[in-house]
């Protein structure tokens, strides 16, 4: 899917050290003068060992094309870039040949880091197209930094590397996906791009895989669900900024009630709903900023349909929580790519 917006024709690995593991990869674009002079087309490539153990290492690969370049950007691990012109450069740099490949070695040399380990990065260029590793010197030896730098290849000629993201979750972008996660899920979903008369409009839709090793959402759903959420533009009259509504849909229920309280029971469009809280935040942990509270305690709504188990999540919208379950109830299911 990655590869269907290039930006840039790019090179992976095709070698990773034992134990890593495909996480994900994003694109973007990166610029800091209005003019766009330092403008760069960029792709972000993370791996993962002991995902969601105390232990958890990553590597990022990068891969950058434009007139900026990854150093000023700030984007390597091992060189923390001044952002103003009294800040002092933090960072040592030397070249360096690693395997057949020479380049500019970073390493991190700020006292006060969050984290304890020392970030590097190894930067190099292959004709037009900047790349670097981003590593912790203490996770990842020479020899595995080695067989990384020279295993680089064009992602149609991968031979020893997985990148299909098998068993992973994945967001929904087109319509290939949404009949990728429908097939993994085994029924057509509910999914409008807007729900009629309420102002709400899909913002993200993503399907969670049961099992998931190596991306993290929310809780540990224990069945493949689609995740879809709602959000009022920023202009809104009716709603709040913060305010937003999550869609969860499964063969399977995804929540145990008996650790949330029931609050009351309602009947919409022949469909009973079950409404509970979770005041002990058992699913979702609130945010907070300077010791404010940001997200209000949710209010969960649950029922089946079809034999379809349906979860709504709302974060807000009091008034309009029934208006918006209505709304979402009698939308039919539908393959195939939503339309308004």
């Amino acid at each position: 899917m990655a590869l269907d917006f290039p930006k840039i024709n790019f090179k992976v690995p095709d070698y990773l050290p034992a134990g890593y593991q495909f996480q994900g990869v994003s694109y973007y674009k990166n610029f800091t003068r209005a003019d766009n002079a330092d403008l760069i087309d960029a792709v972000s490539i993370t791996f993962v060992t002991n995902f969601g153990q105390e232990n958890e290492q990553t590597i990022e690969v990068l891969a950058a094309k434009g007139n900026g370049n990854l150093l000023e950007h700030n984007q390597l691990r091992g060189a923390h870039y001044p952002q103003t012109a009294s800040e002092t450069a933090e960072y040592r740099q030397e070249t360096t040949t690693i395997g057949n490949v020479t380049g500019t070695l970073f390493t991190d040399e700020r006292r006060y880091k969050q984290r304890t380990e020392t970030g590097k990065s190894f930067y190099w260029q292959d004709n037009d197209v900047w790349y670097a590793i981003n590593y912790n010197s203490e996770y990842l030896s020479q020899e595995m930094l080695t067989g990384m730098v020279q295993a680089f290849v064009f992602p149609q000629q991968v031979q020893h590397v997985r990148y299909d993201g098998e068993g992973n979750s994945f967001p929904l972008y087109d319509e290939s996906d949404l009949l990728a996660a429908e097939n993994i899920l085994g029924f057509e979903v509910k999914i409008p791009l807007e729900l009629s008369d309420t102002g709400l409009k899909l913002i993200s839709s993503t399907i969670l895989r049961a099992g998931d090793q190596n991306t993290g959402y929310w809780f540990r759903h224990a069945a493949d669900t689609l995740w879809t959420t709602y959000r009022a533009a920023d202009n809104s009259s009716m709603y709040d900024i913060n305010e937003y509504f999550s869609l969860y849909q499964s063969k399977e229920p995804l929540f145990d009630t008996s650790k949330l309280p029931l609050t009351r029971k309602v009947e919409m469009n022949g469909v009973e709903i079950s409404a509970y809280e979770d005041p002990d935040e058992v699913y979702f942990k609130s945010s907070y900023s300077d010791n404010k509270r940001l997200e209000i305690n949710p209010a969960y709504y649950l029922w089946t349909q079809d034999g379809i188990y349906y979860t709504a999540v709302f974060s807000g919208m009091d008034k309009y929580q029934e208006d918006n379950l209505k709304a979402i109830i009698s939308v039919p299911v539908q393959g195939g790519y939503p339309t308004t």
